[in-house]
């Protein structure tokens, strides 16, 4: 959708100070509202330089082109764009709009202190990996060719206002090229996420993103940063990995949450995924659609648990069924296991969240 300036203008209140919600080397993020305040939003204004001499597009050009070809349940999507004459007349200024997330960042939840709220439980912790997982496969099976996001991290996976997990930020986002057209990117990422065998433009590759999302696993399953600096080794893969291989993983786990019993097992099934996901062997490491098959099997062995509330709520329970959908996809497999779920019917709302409404659950219950 075509937005106009004086209407993104007017919905940031003139791209005021009270509205940035976050600023990096590219430009500025402001909060607004579209369709007479019914509607929050992110808008996005970029400082945008010179068209770069290796023939790639400017980012934000680049994230319109993904955003455009894409749209996903699990992904932060596109509401807009505006495009105008700079003042100068020198060249155009584009905006951003997309959905915006009003409970902030996986790091935030993780490693902000005094943290926004109590230690996730095992089961949200769980359905959080299934949602970016599938937001991940997403991307894979994207045509007319699979799209690598490059920088997964726990910054970029962000909360709707149900809790849902989204992947947003396709800033560094590229379409793995065709054999032979030479038109891959050079090597981007954030340090720690970053594929340490990433480092030339033909190794562009779906399992470039598989390994970040292993880090953001580790990090999600220790509440640990993915690079600590007074940590020996700094790196949390580093440092998980050989305890994971010595059969001592339950000491990488966050120790503020109680882990036994059943809970334990499944667990314990997570970290072999993200012990294989961020091997330095590429052949060991499993598609995104292997990922979320083993997080789709954990997430249902926790759903036939009543006192885990945190997964009965609609919007779960969608992301459940788009889970069996993408498993039948990738491997042509019929899945007889058949998932019931009862919910109450209600009205759906489109503020930034994901999922429907009308389950009653309590947002500050320790299952979170």
């Amino acid at each position: 959708m075509e937005l106009s300036y004086e209407e993104i203008k007017a919905s940031t209140n003139g791209f005021s100070l009270q509205q940035l919600i976050g600023k990096g080397s590219h430009g500025r993020v402001y909060r607004g509202t579209l369709d007479r305040g019914k509607r929050a939003v992110a808008v996005k204004k970029p400082t945008e330089g010179p068209r770069s001499t290796t023939g790639e597009p400017p980012k934000l050009d680049n994230e319109i082109d993904i955003l455009l070809s894409i749209r996903n349940p699990n992904l932060v999507n596109l509401v807009g764009t505006c495009c105008r004459d700079n003042a100068d007349g020198q060249g155009k200024e584009k905006l951003l709009v997309t959905e915006f997330m009003p409970n902030g960042s996986l790091h935030s939840l993780l490693h902000s202190s005094p943290p926004p709220r109590p230690p996730p439980s095992w089961p949200r912790r769980m359905l959080i990996a299934l949602q970016v997982a599938l937001a991940a496969l997403s991307l894979h099976e994207a045509d007319p060719r699979p799209i690598v996001h490059r920088d997964i991290k726990s910054a970029n996976v962000l909360f709707d206002r149900r809790w849902n997990a989204r992947l947003g930020d396709f800033s560094l986002a590229a379409r793995v090229a065709e054999r032979g057209s030479g038109a891959a990117p050079a090597p981007a990422g954030t340090l720690g996420y970053l594929d340490p065998r990433y480092t030339t433009p033909e190794r562009l590759g779906p399992e470039n993103d598989v390994f970040s999302f292993g880090v953001v696993l580790l990090e999600l399953l220790s509440s640990t940063r993915a690079m600590e600096t007074d940590r020996e080794p700094a790196s949390v893969v580093a440092w998980a990995v050989p305890m994971i291989r010595g059969g001592r993983g339950a000491s990488v786990c966050d120790c503020r949450v109680e882990l036994r019993g059943k809970m334990g097992r499944l667990v314990g099934r997570v970290l072999a995924v993200a012990e294989r996901c961020v091997s330095g062997r590429e052949e060991r490491r499993p598609t995104m659609a292997e990922v979320v098959g083993e997080l789709r099997g954990v997430v249902e062995c926790l759903w036939w648990r009543p006192t885990w509330g945190c997964l009965r709520s609609e919007a779960s329970a969608s992301v459940l069924h788009q889970c069996i959908r993408a498993w039948k996809r990738c491997n042509k497999k019929r899945v007889t296991k058949k998932i019931v779920c009862k919910v109450d019917s209600g009205s759906s709302d489109d503020d930034g969240g994901g999922g429907g409404g009308g389950v009653e659950r309590n947002e500050h219950q320790d299952e979170f």
